[in-house]
Protein backbone atom coordinates (compact mmCIF):
# COMPACT_ATOMS: atom_id res chain seq x y z
CA UNK A 1 0.00 0.00 0.00
CA UNK A 2 2.48 2.33 0.86
CA UNK A 3 4.44 1.98 -2.31
CA UNK A 4 1.48 2.54 -4.73
CA UNK A 5 0.66 6.11 -2.42
CA UNK A 6 4.03 6.77 -3.47
CA UNK A 7 3.76 5.90 -6.97
CA UNK A 8 0.22 7.71 -6.85
CA UNK A 9 2.19 11.12 -5.64
CA UNK A 10 5.21 10.52 -8.38
CA UNK A 11 2.46 10.26 -11.02
CA UNK A 12 0.68 13.29 -9.60
CA UNK A 13 3.87 15.40 -10.17
CA UNK A 14 5.04 14.40 -13.03
CA UNK A 15 2.15 15.54 -14.33
CA UNK A 16 2.15 19.10 -13.10
CA UNK A 17 5.33 19.19 -14.40
CA UNK A 18 4.71 18.25 -18.09
CA UNK A 19 2.05 21.26 -17.54
CA UNK A 20 4.09 23.52 -16.28
CA UNK A 21 6.28 22.24 -19.63
CA UNK A 22 3.78 23.11 -21.59
CA UNK A 23 2.75 26.52 -20.64
CA UNK A 24 7.18 27.48 -20.88
CA UNK A 25 6.53 25.95 -24.55
CA UNK A 26 3.87 28.04 -25.35
CA UNK A 27 5.19 31.16 -23.91
CA UNK A 28 7.97 30.95 -25.45
CA UNK A 29 6.51 29.81 -29.03
CA UNK A 30 4.98 33.53 -29.22
CA UNK A 31 5.55 35.62 -31.80
CA UNK A 32 7.77 38.68 -31.16
CA UNK A 33 7.76 41.93 -33.70
CA UNK A 34 10.91 43.09 -34.95
CA UNK A 35 11.63 46.46 -35.84
CA UNK A 36 11.62 46.71 -39.83
CA UNK A 37 15.01 47.43 -41.84
CA UNK A 38 15.47 49.70 -44.84
CA UNK A 39 15.60 48.49 -48.45
CA UNK A 40 18.56 48.97 -50.03
CA UNK A 41 19.78 50.78 -53.49
CA UNK A 42 16.44 51.99 -54.10
CA UNK A 43 16.25 53.60 -57.15
CA UNK A 44 13.06 54.72 -59.13
CA UNK A 45 13.20 56.20 -62.71
CA UNK A 46 10.05 56.68 -64.83
CA UNK A 47 9.74 56.64 -69.05
CA UNK A 48 8.70 59.68 -69.92
CA UNK A 49 9.01 62.55 -67.10
CA UNK A 50 6.57 65.00 -69.07
CA UNK A 51 3.51 65.49 -66.49
CA UNK A 52 0.24 64.18 -67.75
CA UNK A 53 1.99 61.56 -70.43
CA UNK A 54 -0.27 58.05 -70.77
CA UNK A 55 1.54 54.82 -70.90
CA UNK A 56 4.25 55.17 -68.98
CA UNK A 57 6.37 52.64 -67.64
CA UNK A 58 7.84 53.34 -63.56
CA UNK A 59 10.99 51.06 -62.78
CA UNK A 60 11.65 50.32 -58.99
CA UNK A 61 14.91 48.35 -58.24
CA UNK A 62 15.99 47.55 -54.28
CA UNK A 63 17.64 44.99 -52.41
CA UNK A 64 15.92 43.23 -49.12
CA UNK A 65 17.44 44.28 -45.86
CA UNK A 66 15.74 41.07 -43.98
CA UNK A 67 14.98 37.80 -44.78
CA UNK A 68 11.08 37.19 -45.04
CA UNK A 69 8.22 35.99 -46.59
CA UNK A 70 6.62 38.59 -48.52
CA UNK A 71 3.16 38.60 -50.18
CA UNK A 72 3.12 42.49 -50.99
CA UNK A 73 5.36 44.84 -52.13
CA UNK A 74 3.83 48.45 -51.74
CA UNK A 75 4.76 51.79 -53.85
CA UNK A 76 3.62 54.83 -52.60
CA UNK A 77 4.19 57.54 -54.74
CA UNK A 78 4.15 61.42 -53.25
CA UNK A 79 2.13 64.47 -54.44
CA UNK A 80 -0.89 63.63 -56.48
CA UNK A 81 -2.49 62.83 -59.87
CA UNK A 82 -1.18 59.85 -60.03
CA UNK A 83 -3.33 57.74 -62.80
CA UNK A 84 -3.50 54.94 -65.24
CA UNK A 85 -4.72 50.62 -65.11
CA UNK A 86 -0.56 49.32 -64.20
CA UNK A 87 0.46 45.83 -65.55
CA UNK A 88 3.63 43.95 -64.74
CA UNK A 89 5.84 44.71 -67.78
CA UNK A 90 9.28 42.31 -65.63
CA UNK A 91 10.14 41.38 -63.08
CA UNK A 92 12.70 39.81 -61.06
CA UNK A 93 14.08 38.44 -57.88
CA UNK A 94 10.46 38.13 -56.39
CA UNK A 95 7.67 35.45 -58.15
CA UNK A 96 4.52 36.13 -60.46
CA UNK A 97 2.14 38.12 -59.13
CA UNK A 98 -0.74 40.96 -59.76
CA UNK A 99 -0.76 44.44 -59.46
CA UNK A 100 -3.06 47.12 -58.40
CA UNK A 101 -3.41 50.47 -58.24
CA UNK A 102 -5.32 52.74 -55.53
CA UNK A 103 -4.85 56.83 -55.65
CA UNK A 104 -1.12 57.11 -55.11
CA UNK A 105 -0.06 53.71 -54.17
CA UNK A 106 0.97 50.80 -56.56
CA UNK A 107 0.41 47.29 -54.78
CA UNK A 108 2.05 44.40 -56.29
CA UNK A 109 0.77 41.08 -54.49
CA UNK A 110 2.74 37.78 -54.76
CA UNK A 111 0.47 35.23 -55.87
CA UNK A 112 2.24 32.75 -53.18
CA UNK A 113 3.59 34.45 -50.74
CA UNK A 114 7.53 33.60 -51.12
CA UNK A 115 10.15 33.89 -48.52
CA UNK A 116 13.56 35.94 -49.56
CA UNK A 117 16.39 36.39 -47.87
CA UNK A 118 18.09 39.34 -47.12
CA UNK A 119 20.29 40.87 -49.81
CA UNK A 120 18.30 40.24 -52.70
CA UNK A 121 17.81 42.27 -55.29
CA UNK A 122 14.42 43.03 -56.97
CA UNK A 123 13.72 44.66 -59.99
CA UNK A 124 10.10 45.35 -61.21
CA UNK A 125 8.10 47.55 -63.95
CA UNK A 126 5.09 48.77 -64.30
CA UNK A 127 3.58 49.71 -67.61
CA UNK A 128 0.01 52.18 -68.30
CA UNK A 129 0.84 54.68 -65.84
CA UNK A 130 -0.37 58.28 -66.04
CA UNK A 131 1.99 60.92 -64.36
CA UNK A 132 0.39 63.67 -62.14
CA UNK A 133 -0.45 66.93 -64.15
CA UNK A 134 1.43 68.95 -61.53
CA UNK A 135 5.34 69.45 -62.18
CA UNK A 136 7.97 69.31 -59.53
CA UNK A 137 9.82 66.77 -57.72
CA UNK A 138 8.36 63.24 -56.71
CA UNK A 139 9.65 60.42 -54.56
CA UNK A 140 8.28 56.75 -53.57
CA UNK A 141 8.36 54.87 -50.57
CA UNK A 142 8.31 51.20 -50.86
CA UNK A 143 7.55 48.66 -48.38
CA UNK A 144 7.58 44.88 -48.48
CA UNK A 145 4.86 43.06 -46.02
CA UNK A 146 4.14 39.44 -45.12
CA UNK A 147 0.24 38.50 -45.64
CA UNK A 148 -0.49 39.22 -42.26
CA UNK A 149 -0.01 42.29 -42.91
CA UNK A 150 2.99 43.01 -41.35
CA UNK A 151 5.76 45.11 -42.71
CA UNK A 152 9.32 43.07 -43.33
CA UNK A 153 11.07 46.16 -44.64
CA UNK A 154 10.27 49.71 -45.35
CA UNK A 155 8.87 52.17 -45.73
CA UNK A 156 11.99 53.45 -47.71
CA UNK A 157 12.38 56.37 -49.82
CA UNK A 158 13.28 56.62 -53.50
CA UNK A 159 15.66 59.02 -55.15
CA UNK A 160 13.47 62.03 -56.83
CA UNK A 161 12.21 62.17 -60.11
CA UNK A 162 11.08 65.49 -61.80
CA UNK A 163 8.04 65.45 -63.86
CA UNK A 164 8.50 68.71 -66.13
CA UNK A 165 6.07 70.89 -68.09
CA UNK A 166 4.99 69.76 -71.43
CA UNK A 167 4.52 73.21 -72.63
CA UNK A 168 5.55 76.66 -73.09
CA UNK A 169 4.06 79.86 -71.70
CA UNK A 170 4.88 82.62 -73.88
CA UNK A 171 3.38 86.56 -73.20
CA UNK A 172 4.25 89.07 -75.64
CA UNK A 173 2.81 92.57 -75.16
CA UNK A 174 1.75 95.05 -77.28
CA UNK A 175 1.96 98.48 -76.38
CA UNK A 176 -1.30 100.46 -77.20
CA UNK A 177 -0.73 102.72 -79.78
CA UNK A 178 -2.82 105.69 -81.88
CA UNK A 179 -1.60 108.04 -84.34
CA UNK A 180 -4.00 111.09 -84.82
CA UNK A 181 -3.02 113.99 -87.45
CA UNK A 182 -4.92 116.77 -88.67
CA UNK A 183 -3.73 118.47 -91.92
CA UNK A 184 -4.93 122.03 -91.12
CA UNK A 185 -4.25 123.66 -87.71
CA UNK A 186 -6.30 127.14 -89.01
CA UNK A 187 -7.73 128.71 -91.87
CA UNK A 188 -8.99 131.97 -93.32
CA UNK A 189 -12.02 132.29 -96.03
CA UNK A 190 -12.07 135.78 -97.38
CA UNK A 191 -15.72 136.31 -98.35
CA UNK A 192 -17.60 139.17 -100.22
CA UNK A 193 -21.58 139.12 -101.30
CA UNK A 194 -21.12 140.52 -104.12
CA UNK A 195 -19.52 137.84 -105.92
CA UNK A 196 -21.00 134.33 -105.81
CA UNK A 197 -17.93 132.17 -106.07
CA UNK A 198 -16.79 134.26 -102.98
CA UNK A 199 -20.07 134.50 -101.13
CA UNK A 200 -20.34 130.51 -100.42
CA UNK A 201 -16.65 128.97 -99.79
CA UNK A 202 -15.80 125.47 -98.08
CA UNK A 203 -12.47 124.03 -96.28
CA UNK A 204 -11.74 120.63 -96.11
CA UNK A 205 -9.37 119.55 -93.08
CA UNK A 206 -8.07 115.99 -93.62
CA UNK A 207 -7.70 113.75 -90.59
CA UNK A 208 -5.92 110.24 -90.06
CA UNK A 209 -6.38 108.14 -87.52
CA UNK A 210 -4.15 104.62 -87.50
CA UNK A 211 -4.37 102.54 -84.33
CA UNK A 212 -3.89 99.07 -83.03
CA UNK A 213 -6.42 99.55 -80.61
CA UNK A 214 -8.79 95.63 -80.72
CA UNK A 215 -12.13 97.71 -80.70
CA UNK A 216 -11.45 100.41 -82.91
CA UNK A 217 -12.12 104.21 -82.31
CA UNK A 218 -14.49 107.34 -81.97
CA UNK A 219 -13.92 110.89 -83.19
CA UNK A 220 -15.69 113.50 -81.54
CA UNK A 221 -15.71 117.22 -82.93
CA UNK A 222 -17.23 119.81 -81.16
CA UNK A 223 -16.69 123.95 -81.60
CA UNK A 224 -16.39 127.13 -79.05
CA UNK A 225 -20.29 127.74 -77.47
CA UNK A 226 -21.39 130.51 -79.82
CA UNK A 227 -19.93 129.43 -83.28
CA UNK A 228 -18.88 131.90 -86.12
CA UNK A 229 -18.71 134.71 -83.89
CA UNK A 230 -17.56 138.66 -84.21
CA UNK A 231 -15.86 140.63 -81.39
CA UNK A 232 -17.53 143.78 -83.51
CA UNK A 233 -20.39 145.68 -81.79
CA UNK A 234 -23.18 143.82 -81.32
CA UNK A 235 -20.96 140.71 -81.68
CA UNK A 236 -22.83 139.26 -84.68
CA UNK A 237 -23.17 135.65 -85.41
CA UNK A 238 -23.13 133.79 -88.87
CA UNK A 239 -25.54 131.01 -87.48
CA UNK A 240 -25.02 127.62 -87.75
CA UNK A 241 -26.28 125.37 -90.30
CA UNK A 242 -28.61 123.40 -87.82
CA UNK A 243 -28.84 122.48 -83.86
CA UNK A 244 -26.22 119.26 -84.34
CA UNK A 245 -26.18 116.31 -86.21
CA UNK A 246 -29.80 114.77 -85.93
CA UNK A 247 -30.98 118.19 -87.50
CA UNK A 248 -28.29 117.99 -90.21
CA UNK A 249 -30.17 119.17 -94.03
CA UNK A 250 -28.98 119.49 -97.43
CA UNK A 251 -27.09 123.08 -97.65
CA UNK A 252 -29.66 125.88 -97.47
CA UNK A 253 -27.42 128.61 -98.56
CA UNK A 254 -26.57 131.54 -96.81
CA UNK A 255 -25.84 132.55 -94.47
CA UNK A 256 -25.08 129.71 -92.77
CA UNK A 257 -22.30 128.05 -90.81
CA UNK A 258 -21.75 123.91 -90.71
CA UNK A 259 -20.10 121.06 -91.82
CA UNK A 260 -19.91 117.58 -93.29
CA UNK A 261 -18.47 114.53 -93.12
CA UNK A 262 -17.08 111.66 -95.26
CA UNK A 263 -14.49 108.77 -94.28
CA UNK A 264 -12.24 105.61 -95.93
CA UNK A 265 -11.93 103.11 -93.56
CA UNK A 266 -13.81 104.64 -90.88
CA UNK A 267 -17.81 104.90 -90.76
CA UNK A 268 -18.69 107.99 -90.75
CA UNK A 269 -22.16 109.03 -89.35
CA UNK A 270 -25.05 108.38 -91.45
CA UNK A 271 -26.62 112.19 -90.42
CA UNK A 272 -23.90 112.89 -92.87
CA UNK A 273 -24.85 110.79 -95.77
CA UNK A 274 -25.83 112.48 -98.81
CA UNK A 275 -24.11 115.15 -98.18
CA UNK A 276 -25.75 116.52 -95.52
CA UNK A 277 -24.59 119.21 -93.13
CA UNK A 278 -24.50 120.35 -89.53
CA UNK A 279 -23.67 122.62 -86.87
CA UNK A 280 -21.02 121.82 -84.29
CA UNK A 281 -22.26 121.58 -81.02
CA UNK A 282 -20.16 123.33 -77.75
CA UNK A 283 -20.65 119.58 -76.13
CA UNK A 284 -19.07 117.42 -78.64
CA UNK A 285 -20.86 114.68 -81.35
CA UNK A 286 -19.39 111.88 -82.41
CA UNK A 287 -19.18 111.93 -86.33
CA UNK A 288 -17.24 108.96 -87.25
CA UNK A 289 -15.88 105.79 -85.91
CA UNK A 290 -14.36 102.38 -86.47
CA UNK A 291 -15.22 99.14 -85.02
CA UNK A 292 -11.21 97.18 -85.06
CA UNK A 293 -7.56 98.26 -85.51
CA UNK A 294 -7.10 100.07 -88.44
CA UNK A 295 -4.28 97.40 -89.35
CA UNK A 296 -0.98 99.14 -92.02
CA UNK A 297 -3.14 101.69 -93.90
CA UNK A 298 -4.69 104.53 -91.77
CA UNK A 299 -8.06 105.70 -92.13
CA UNK A 300 -9.02 109.44 -93.64
CA UNK A 301 -11.60 111.20 -92.27
CA UNK A 302 -12.87 114.90 -94.12
CA UNK A 303 -14.47 117.22 -92.35
CA UNK A 304 -15.65 120.04 -95.28
CA UNK A 305 -16.66 123.21 -93.52
CA UNK A 306 -18.58 125.79 -94.72
CA UNK A 307 -19.52 129.39 -95.30
CA UNK A 308 -22.50 131.58 -96.48
CA UNK A 309 -23.10 134.64 -96.71
CA UNK A 310 -25.37 137.77 -98.26
CA UNK A 311 -25.73 141.37 -97.36
CA UNK A 312 -27.13 140.75 -94.15
CA UNK A 313 -23.79 139.57 -93.00
CA UNK A 314 -21.61 142.97 -91.35
CA UNK A 315 -18.40 143.05 -92.90
CA UNK A 316 -16.02 142.12 -89.75
CA UNK A 317 -14.28 138.87 -89.17
CA UNK A 318 -15.73 135.87 -87.44
CA UNK A 319 -13.83 133.25 -85.61
CA UNK A 320 -14.73 129.56 -84.07
CA UNK A 321 -12.34 126.94 -82.70
CA UNK A 322 -12.87 123.30 -83.70
CA UNK A 323 -11.32 120.94 -81.26
CA UNK A 324 -10.96 116.55 -82.36
CA UNK A 325 -11.08 114.26 -80.26
CA UNK A 326 -9.82 110.36 -80.76
CA UNK A 327 -10.91 107.90 -78.35
CA UNK A 328 -8.92 104.26 -78.90
CA UNK A 329 -10.97 100.80 -77.67
CA UNK A 330 -8.14 98.77 -76.74
CA UNK A 331 -10.30 96.39 -75.26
Amino acid sequence: MTRHAVSGLNRRRSWWALVLVALVAGVLAMPVPANAAALTTVNWSVSNNQISATNVTYSYSFKTATTGTIKTITFAVSGAGLGGAPAIARSYGIPAGTVARAGQTITYTVTTAASVAANIPIYIEFSGLTNSGTAGAYTTNITTQTAAPATIDGPTTSNSVTLAANNTAVTVAIAKSLTFTVDTTAFELDMDPSLPALADQSQAVGLTVQTNANSGYTLIVNDNAGGLISAATGTPVIADVSTGKAASVTWPGAPTWGYTVAATGATADAAFSGSKYAGYVSGGEQVASRGSATGGTPDTITITNRVAINYTVPATTFTDTITYTVTPNYT
